[in-house]
């Protein structure tokens, strides 16, 4: 099975990271960057921005060119192969987090170090030292 996924770096005025704590799937109750499956026939961009309005309640615009990471996996015991695609986007302004009740235990800013330490994914903590 192959598996799409978009993800996004949100920095804002302090050079924090925005990160979700989320509620199901492989990484129930680690921290990870907003983001997740892309829809069929949707562009990552366009994947990512929903994921973030999704998981956050926030509504980002992204730019194509701002990725930061293009990443493949392949799990042989789980026969999926993934294709991660990461992009950054900056945020300015006071930002209010409106989480997923569903999805999304926590989210929160991070500074880098800690945004680092706290990644669960092999494909974020890729992604942050990238532009670390």
């Amino acid at each position: 099975m192959h598996r799409v996924v978009a993800k996004v770096i949100l920095v804002n005025s302090n050079h924090e990271i925005a990160m979700a704590k989320v509620k199901r799937g492989f990484f129930t109750g680690h921290w990870t960057l907003p983001g997740g499956f892309v829809d069929y026939a949707e562009h990552p961009v366009e994947g990512a921005v929903r994921e973030v309005k999704e998981e956050l309640g926030l509504k980002v615009n992204i730019d194509p060119n701002d990725i930061v990471q293009i990443a493949e996996r392949i799990f042989t015991s789980e026969g999926i192969q993934f294709l991660s695609f990461t992009y950054k986007c900056k945020v300015d302004g006071e930002v209010t987090f409106n989480p997923k009740a569903d999805e999304i235990e926590e989210a929160r800013w991070f500074p880098m170090d800690q945004a680092l330490a706290n990644a669960a994914s092999l494909f974020d903590v890729e992604a942050l030292r990238s532009i670390s």
